[in-house]
C-alpha cells in the first residue's frame, strides 16, 4: 500500500526560487518602479480582507498590519491568484504555491537594525485541495522573476553571506547601521 506522501516524487516537490536582499527605502522604490515598469502589475498585501486583489497605489507604510509581506501579479500573463480564507482570522491569503506571483518580503527598520528581505516565487507548486496534482509555472513567469531577480543582482553588491546589498543599503553599513537576517519575537537578531 502507498503512503499518501508517495503521491509526489522528489524531482515533482516544491521548488521554489528565493534572493535575499537588503534595501532602503530608497531602494525599494527603484526596484518597485522597475517592477511596474513595462507590464500590467498589481502590487498588494498577500492577506487580504476580502477575495479581491486591490493593487496599492502606495506600499504600506511600516507598522500597518501586513505592510512586509507584499505580492506582484502580472495582470496581463498570469492567472488570477486563488486564495484561502482563514477563518478564526477572518482574512484571506494568497496562495503563493499554487499562483503565479512573486513573494516580496520588504527590508525594515526594527530597533535600528536593518531586517532582510526577499523576493521569492515557487515555480512548481500543488493544489491545495489535491497536493498530489502538480503545478507547473509558466515560462513567462519564471522569466519574469529571473528578472526581477537580475535587477537586484545587477544593482547590488554581496556581503560574506552571499546576500545582496542594494546601494542605500551599503550607505547605512558604511555609516555604521546593523543588518540582520531576521528578528526572533525575544527581540534577538540574527
Amino acid at each position: 500500500m502507498l503512503s499518501d506522501f508517495s503521491t509526489i516524487t522528489n524531482s515533482e516537490a516544491s521548488v521554489g526560487k528565493q534572493v535575499n536582499f537588503y534595501m532602503t527605502a530608497d531602494d525599494e522604490q527603484k526596484f518597485v518602479e522597475f517592477v511596474r515598469s513595462d507590464r500590467n502589475v498589481a502590487v498588494f498585501k498577500s492577506v487580504l480582507p476580502t477575495m479581491e486583489v486591490t493593487d496599492l497605489v502606495e506600499l504600506p507604510r511600516r507598522g500597518e498590519p501586513f505592510w512586509f509581506s507584499l505580492c506582484f501579479w502580472d495582470k496581463d500573463h498570469c492567472p488570477s491568484p486563488s486564495s484561502t480564507y482563514i477563518k478564526q482570522q477572518g482574512h484571506y491569503c494568497i496562495n503563493e504555491i499554487e499562483s503565479e506571483v512573486i513573494q516580496f518580503h520588504r527590508c525594515g527598520l526594527d530597533e535600528g537594525r536593518l531586517v532582510r528581505g526577499r523576493i521569492w516565487a515557487e515555480m512548481t507548486g500543488w493544489r491545495r485541495e489535491d497536493p498530489a496534482t502538480i503545478i507547473n509555472k509558466s515560462e513567462a513567469f519564471s522569466a519574469w522573476y529571473e528578472r526581477l531577480a537580475n535587477w537586484i543582482k545587477r544593482h547590488s553588491t554581496r556581503n560574506d553571506r552571499g546576500e545582496f546589498v542594494l546601494p542605500g543599503a551599503a550607505r547605512f553599513a558604511e555609516q555604521g547601521g546593523v543588518m540582520c537576517q531576521a528578528v526572533l519575537a525575544s527581540g534577538k537578531a540574527l
